[in-house]
């Protein structure tokens, strides 16, 4: 995305997150604004939308059919993104509305990496500690599975990382070996 883009996407984020907090709806929001991006990322819908060659008319039917989310606050973004022709970037105004409204409220989704699935016990286990370490609060917890791990796991959020993984360790002996 170039700056003029960027800008775009901000003219359209900026209020309408200023607006989430003020009705004080960012929770309620932010998960309908993640199961649209669950819809997005499943179906491709973003390129569909971002095409050039789609008729106008198609992409605002396809972006109307979100309409009925259950927030007024995201059916009037939608219409005014519909109204602005601007159908292109709905996706990334919606990641950059759920990036502020992370960054605001500091309650993250975090990302786990492990090489097994984590029970819901150790999920509930690691939540305090992520949260004292991170200094952050938790909305949810994403699991990945990555077997180059080897062992362990590594936690992300807000642009932090705990990297508790046998490979990290290996890789520090490996350094003070040289």
């Amino acid at each position: 995305m170039d700056k003029k883009q960027y800008a775009l996407v901000e003219k359209y984020a900026l209020p309408f997150v200023q607006v989430v907090f003020e009705k004080g709806q960012q929770e309620d929001v932010f998960e309908k604004l993640s199961q649209i991006k669950a819809v997005f990322e499943e179906t491709g819908l973003a390129d569909f939308l971002a095409h050039i060659g789609v008729d106008s008319s198609e992409k605002e039917k396809s972006l109307r059919l979100f309409q009925k989310s259950g927030s007024e606050l995201i059916d009037n973004l939608i219409e005014v993104v519909i109204l602005n022709h601007r159908e292109g970037l709905f996706y990334a105004i919606l990641l950059e509305v759920q990036q502020r409204i992370e960054k605001i409220s500091h309650v993250f989704e975090v990302t786990v990496k492990s090489v097994q699935p984590l029970t819901d016990s150790q999920k509930a286990k690691l939540r305090p500690m992520i949260e004292q370490k991170m200094g952050l609060k938790v909305r949810s917890i994403r699991q990945e599975l990555d077997s180059s791990l080897i062992g362990g796991f590594v936690i992300s959020a807000d642009n932090k990382m705990i990297d508790a993984s046998i490979r990290s360790q290996l890789q520090v002996i490996k350094e003070n070996l040289k």
